[in-house]
């Protein structure tokens, strides 16, 4: 339950879209979408395409901050397009000819459609260990900051940091938004415990997750 004082001090979408059921489900403005990817083995993956007319895409605003994982190393194989990738400070253009990128445990990274594009960016992603666990990042973190951040757009609402830090802090991983980049990762990892936990769950009322985005766990 979410108390009107805590709605007053961060406003929240009124209504959740209900995503869980979609086997794909889309970015703010319809910028990107996520297709889950059927993969043997209980592991995952999501093809992500990314739309070259689409006024975010074109901005390079489609792909997510910066941001880096504590548990898992990250893949991307480009299918389509050119994958624009901040990789440790320093920037990548990739394409399918340059085969599978892998962003490493620690390394601070972002990605959006390269302004020399000429078509939609389309890419596929996964990250180890890939079976669905808790606290890691997984396709049911990306539906629920996709569905999060999408309602927010559709209701003119400001994203909260603190909302967004519990999303990526549940799922092993953590922002690192430019006056917080001096910080090493232990001071960082400590500031999201705060911001995210005791902030934005305990005193805001925020969840890591909301069942309207969340899709149920395997059960084979």
């Amino acid at each position: 339950m979410v108390w009107a004082w805590q709605l007053w001090l961060s406003p929240r979408p009124p209504h959740r879209s209900i995503t869980a059921t979609q086997s794909s489900f889309t970015a703010t403005g319809n910028s990107a979408r996520y297709d889950v990817l059927t993969v043997p083995d209980g592991l995952w993956g999501v093809r992500e395409t990314h739309y070259i007319d689409n006024p975010r895409v074109k901005a390079g605003e489609s792909g997510p901050p910066l941001h880096l994982h504590l548990l898992q190393d990250e893949y991307f194989q480009v299918e389509q397009g050119v994958l624009g990738v901040i990789l440790d400070g320093k920037e990548h253009v990739i394409t399918k000819d340059d085969g599978i990128l892998c962003v490493g445990i620690g390394s601070r990274h972002r990605f959006w459609s390269h302004q020399s594009a000429k078509e939609s960016l389309v890419f596929r992603a996964w990250a180890d260990p890939c079976k669905d666990i808790d606290h890691i990042l997984d396709v049911n973190f990306l539906r629920n900051i996709a569905g999060y951040l999408a309602d927010c757009h559709a209701a003119g609402l400001a994203p909260s940091m603190f909302q967004l830090m519990l999303f990526y802090y549940d799922a092993s991983s953590l922002l690192c938004p430019p006056f917080l980049d001096w910080m090493p990762l232990w001071l960082l990892t400590f500031v999201h415990y705060v911001l995210a936990v005791w902030i934005g769950a305990k005193f805001l009322g925020y969840k890591p997750a909301y069942p309207e985005y969340t899709a149920k766990p395997r059960t084979d």
